[in-house]
């Protein structure tokens, strides 16, 4: 699954989106009179992960709740999924269940997490969670550099400039040797540098 983010509508439809809903409009019916947790399940079962997860997508925004079920799940493929769910679909409530699974044992649950709690692109409305210190925390102290590297990932493209985040951009600059670690940092502090020129109506800063 592609990174990708959420879309209220199609007017707003993401590439991310877009693509689920060619995916959908392609795929058999799978378990059509399946209940919304027992497709949650599915996620436990390698070969019924994505068929699972397109027929949850169909049903949109009434599954949630039981997304959220899923995150505390005790299978890891079934919270790693669910988190992946919520970067296309994901209420106030979901994002702050997302919370927790930054701390998750699995380091493919916490990716998602990470990607879907800070990814901004075609959200409707604001987050009620701030991202920040959560991605500086995973960057100061996560194991997997994977990890990492989404979390820089999410600062460098996130909508609005933050001072908690610029300084932490150079010092992966002046200490990391990561090259993609490196990269986004580098995208990061252009964007940020651009975001201040603009504001200032074009002058330098």
């Amino acid at each position: 699954m592609t990174e990708g983010a959420r879309c209220g509508t199609a007017l707003h439809e993401s590439a991310h989106a877009a693509t689920i809903r060619g995916m959908i409009a392609a795929a058999p019916p799978f378990r059509p009179g399946a209940s919304a947790p027992e497709l949650v399940e599915e996620f436990a079962t390698p070969a019924n992960r994505m068929p699972a997860f397109l027929a949850l997508h169909e049903r949109g925004e009434e599954v949630l709740p039981h997304i959220r079920a899923g995150l505390r799940h005790p299978d890891w493929q079934v919270r790693r999924w669910c988190a992946l769910f919520a970067d296309t679909f994901a209420d106030a409530e979901t994002l702050r269940a997302l919370v927790p699974l930054l701390g998750d044992p699995k380091s493919q649950v916490r990716l998602w997490a990470v990607h879907s709690l800070a990814c901004e692109t075609c959200k409707d409305g604001p987050n009620p969670v701030d991202p920040i210190p959560l991605l500086l925390e995973r960057i100061a102290t996560d194991e997997s550099l994977r990890v990492r590297r989404q979390a820089v990932a999410m600062l460098a493209h996130h909508l609005a400039s933050d001072p908690r985040v610029t300084s932490v951009f150079r010092t992966i600059l002046a200490e990391e040797e990561d090259r993609k670690l490196r990269l986004h940092a580098e995208e990061g502090l252009k964007r940020y540098a651009a975001a201040a020129t603009a504001a200032s109506g074009g002058a330098p800063s």
